[in-house]
């Protein structure tokens, strides 16, 4: 349960700058190196990664359906679990993230998981642009 928290305090949100435990900080470093390996991406192409220019960068499309399913925020079949992702909300950011995850309740499935992943990052992003980042 710890480890779902961090990524949700991570993910999509940073309320204020946030520190985090060392074993915390380990285990998003941790989801990031994951998803980066499973994706085939490389550093270089995460940190190019410009959501406004470019919201559905086909290289980091599947990278995000890595961060949602190894966080739970996906399950294998697809379904975003919006319960689970508010119910495990981290305190300090749980004001900003449920009206964002309430309104993006009904995106676009896509034309696969990758696809379906990215649509819900870029709706989190208009949800509340000045508090999104990517992990």
């Amino acid at each position: 349960m710890l480890k779902y928290f961090v990524y949700f305090l991570t993910f999509i949100f940073a309320a204020q700058c946030l520190e985090l435990p060392p074993e915390l900080q380990e285990y998003v470093n941790d989801l990031h190196n994951i998803c980066i390996a499973k994706a085939g991406i490389s550093e270089t192409d995460h940190a190019a990664y410009d959501i406004v220019k470019n919201p559905h960068d086909p290289k980091l499309m599947c990278y995000m359906k890595c961060l949602m399913m190894e966080a739970k925020w996906m399950n294998k079949d697809g379904i975003i679990q919006y319960d689970f992702i508010i119910d495990t909300a981290h305190p300090k950011i749980k004001d900003l993230l449920v009206p964002a995850v309430n309104k993006c309740r009904n995106i676009n499935d896509g034309s696969d998981l990758c696809e379906k992943a990215s649509n819900f990052n870029f709706c989190m992003y208009g949800a509340d642009p000045v508090n999104w980042f990517l992990i």
